[in-house]
């Protein structure tokens, strides 16, 4: 007879971003410049983009106007607001 042993859950990897070419901007202490918005990085993983790619309505500043009403209830909110979340919580953990 065989025992089967609980799995662990694989952990969550870490999320990592590179840069743009020429970006000397620190995300952590929010200096530096920069060519793009902290938001609209093209090198951002998917969990942190916060923009709608609908109506480009921000989710982590509230900027833009959603065109699903306000608040935004579009398919696109619960995951905007969570990657929003998790853009906080990378930024507070770069610090």
């Amino acid at each position: 007879m065989r025992l089967l042993r609980p799995r662990q859950a694989p952990k969550a990897r870490p999320l990592v971003f590179r840069r743009c070419p020429g970006c000397d901007y620190d995300f952590a202490t929010d200096t530096g410049s920069k060519a793009c918005g902290w938001y609209a990085c093209p090198y951002l993983p998917e969990e942190l983009k916060v923009t709608c790619p609908d109506c480009n309505y921000n989710f982590a500043t509230g900027e833009g106007t959603p065109w699903c009403g306000e608040p935004p209830g579009c398919r696109w909110a619960a995951e905007g607001y969570q990657h929003a979340e998790n853009a906080r919580r990378f930024q507070s953990e770069q610090g």
